[in-house]
């Protein structure tokens, strides 16, 4: 047997395989796409035309028959589209700190801006809030030991 003759019957085995190969039911929804399209545009429901192939021994549900037929008119449509770039808030600029950035507060000479201030401050003589973390409140130490010497 020769290369060539070798080559040929190893193309023609493969070509053979390939035919009897079991396909996967996205691929046959693949190839049968068009008339599917022609279905859907007439008016036939996804369960309508998922009934037909079951019938024909295709099991697909109808949201996974939907999915494929949008991924199969994605790709005709030559593939995903580019995604555009997400818009930047406008003061985002200014809420990026850098770690030698220093906090930027202005005074108000305004009386209104003042008093809203004050207002929101509390009292000296009312108590503090209560912490969530625990506090050193009430805890003593003792004493350090004396040295005798």
């Amino acid at each position: 047997m020769t290369v060539e003759e070798l080559t040929a019957d190893l193309v023609k085995e493969h070509e053979e395989w390939l035919s009897h190969k079991p396909q996967t039911v996205y691929d046959l929804v693949k190839q049968i796409y068009e008339p599917l399209l022609k279905m859907k545009q007439d008016g036939r429901t996804d369960s309508e035309i998922c009934d037909m192939l079951t019938k024909r021994h295709v099991d697909i549900s109808a949201g996974t028959f939907a999915t494929y037929m949008k991924r199969i008119a994605k790709e005709l449509r030559g593939g995903t589209r580019p995604r555009t770039a997400r818009k930047q808030k406008p003061d985002s600029e200014a809420l990026r700190a850098t770690p030698d950035s220093r906090v930027n507060t202005s005074v108000s000479d305004s009386k209104e801006d003042s008093s809203a201030q004050m207002a929101s401050r509390p009292k000296p003589d009312s108590a503090p809030a209560p912490s969530a973390s625990p506090s050193m409140a009430g805890f003593t130490s003792r004493k350090p030991p004396a040295l005798d010497a």
